[in-house]
Formats: structure tokens, sequence, C-alpha cells
């Protein structure tokens, strides 16, 4: 199955590429697909829940991946701004606007098996799972899989090829 979706890992983003996108709707495909290759050791309810930690920088690029499934579950999308909000969540993006904070929050959550992504600069060797960034005008991402494999998470291969620095 992995190898199946090896072969689409990414055809959402070079779908989206082609139209000239945003920084932010690339980025929405990135979130959509760590999602897809990401096992997580359990999971509760019949959602998986994609929270927006601060302000959104993805605004109305998220109805790209909004009703879609994620390993046989609706994907819902949250906006939280308390981080003792956090624990309903499977999936959190760390805006750039709690940068400040991320310690804390990476404290916070710290072996929950809760998928942690951003997109600030050094996130990844903070603690953050999955951490995106633009280069040579391509997102482009770095894994952390010290703290994944803390969390009980397991990040495909398929996914991790792609990934421009991977933490062991």
């Amino acid at each position: 199955m992995w190898l199946l979706y090896g072969g689409l890992l990414f055809s959402l983003a070079f779908a989206v590429m082609a139209e000239s996108p945003s920084e932010y709707r690339l980025k929405v495909a990135f979130l959509y697909n760590f999602a897809s290759f990401t096992e997580w050791p359990e999971l509760q309810g019949q959602a998986i829940n994609l929270c927006i930690l601060g302000d959104d920088p993805f605004r109305e690029n998220l109805q790209h991946i909004r009703h879609k499934n994620i390993h046989d579950r609706d994907l819902s999308i949250l906006y939280v701004q308390k981080n003792d909000d956090l624990s309903m969540c499977q999936i959190v993006f760390i805006s750039r606007s709690d940068s400040a904070n991320i310690a804390n929050i990476i404290k916070l959550l710290d072996g929950r098996p809760i998928l942690t992504i951003a997109d600030i600069p050094g996130a990844g060797q903070q603690g953050v799972v999955l951490n995106m960034a633009v280069k040579d005008g391509k997102v482009v991402f770095e894994a952390n899989l010290i703290i994944a494999r803390r969390k009980g998470l397991k990040l495909s291969s398929q996914l991790l090829r792609f990934a421009t620095e991977v933490y062991q």
C-alpha cells in the first residue's frame, strides 16, 4: 500500500505547482501528504484533527484539503489559540506567530502521539517532527525521527526520501 502511495506522494503538490500557487497553497498539499504518510499508534474518534496553532497563514488554501480522508478518517481542521486545547489534535501546525513559544509547545506535547509541523527556521532541531521551508522557489522539509519515535509516530520511508534533512 505504501508503494502505491509513494507514486502519489506529492502529486497534489505537483498539480498545484502547475498553477503557480502561493507558498501556503503548496504547504497545504504538504500538510495533507505528511498526514497521509504518518502512522499513529492508535487513533481515537472518527476524525483526524489538524489544529492550526496561532495565526492562520493558510487562509482560503485549506479548502483544498477540507473534507478529504486520511487513513479512512475525515480530516477536520481546527483553530486553536491556547496550548491546553491541543490534546484533541493528532496534528498540530505551529504558526510563526507562536515561534517564541515553540519550546513550551514542544514540552507540552512531549511523548504524546501528535505530529508537529511548522515552517519556522530551526524548528526541526528544536523538536518539531516536520519542518517546512522554501528553498530555490520550492517547498522542502526536514524530519526529526528522534522526536517522531519518541511520540510513537511512524513516518513512511516514502515520505522521508523527500526530506532535505533527517535527524536520527
